[in-house]
């Protein structure tokens, strides 16, 4: 199991290596106002699909029903939305401003990438559906809140990689699996530039960690849990337009020193 983190850590560090030279339209203005690259997300998808590819075709060489081959699909699909969103992405910001903008009659790339992380949600549950109508509709809701809460995570160095991180510890002492492994080790590989600010994860990173992990806590769930999940799911939508995710971590001690914790200090300070 080792072998699948370091796979998954090595491939990524490599794919930052090369994702640093991206184009200038990739490279976004950080809160010092220095350019950086937006392409660490695409590095955490490099270190998740060279390794997640043979993942998948030995588990499906196995016969073992709940493949994973569905949740790869999507999470292919709601990075290279991100990508898109990253590099061509107009001013509306957050989820009322592109529906407002949907609703005024423009398409966003925004609003593109929601729609994308409701398919993608749709495919990974189709692959491997569960019982009833309602647990499947609720895991959608889970799924593709999940990946638009990570959207709002990732406003601070390194807040949403922490996230997805403690996520994937707690999911990995309940079951471990050698796909979400894999994406550990990636998400540790672009910790460090995040944190020192030599690169951001960008909407492409954010969104793919956010669906991975709402897919990964979602399989994991019994049907009767997927009610509160999706509650939890929607207060935290609900919370990151509304009071944002930033002024409720100031406001809670512990969680203010593990947001700042491997940050460079704060320009005003």
């Amino acid at each position: 199991m080792v072998a699948w983190f370091a796979g998954g850590l090595t491939l990524a560090w490599i794919g930052w290596l090369g994702a640093r030279k991206a184009g200038a339209r990739w490279w976004k203005e950080n809160r010092r106002g220095r350019a950086i690259p937006a392409t660490l997300g695409w590095a955490v998808a490099i270190g998740a699909a060279g390794v997640a590819l043979v993942v998948v075709r030995q588990i499906d060489a196995e016969g073992v029903r709940d493949s994973q081959a569905g949740e790869v699909l999507g999470a292919a699909i709601v990075f290279l939305a991100g990508v898109v969103d990253d590099g061509f992405g107009g001013a509306e910001r957050g989820l009322r401003g592109h529906l407002r903008a949907v609703l005024a009659g423009r398409l966003t790339t925004g609003s593109v990438k929601l729609a994308a992380a409701v398919l993608a949600a749709a495919i990974t549950i189709a692959w491997t559906p569960r019982e009833h109508l309602w647990a499947n509709l609720l895991a959608l809701i889970a799924i593709a809140g999940c990946t638009n809460v990570w959207n709002g995570l990732d406003v601070a160095p390194g807040r949403a990689l922490k996230g997805f991180l403690v996520v994937a510890l707690v999911l990995l002492v309940v079951d471990l699996k050698a796909f979400l492994l894999v994406c550990t080790g990636a998400a540790c590989a672009t910790l460090a530039p995040d944190l020192r600010e030599r690169g951001m994860l960008g909407d492409s990173g954010a969104n793919l960690l956010g669906f991975l992990a709402g897919a990964e806590i979602v399989r994991r769930l019994p049907e009767i849990w997927l009610l509160p999940a999706a509650l939890v799911v929607i207060g935290l939508n609900v919370l990151a337009e509304t009071v944002t995710f930033t002024r409720t971590v100031d406001a809670i001690p512990p969680l203010r020193w593990f947001d700042r914790l491997g940050r460079l200090p704060d320009a005003t300070s």
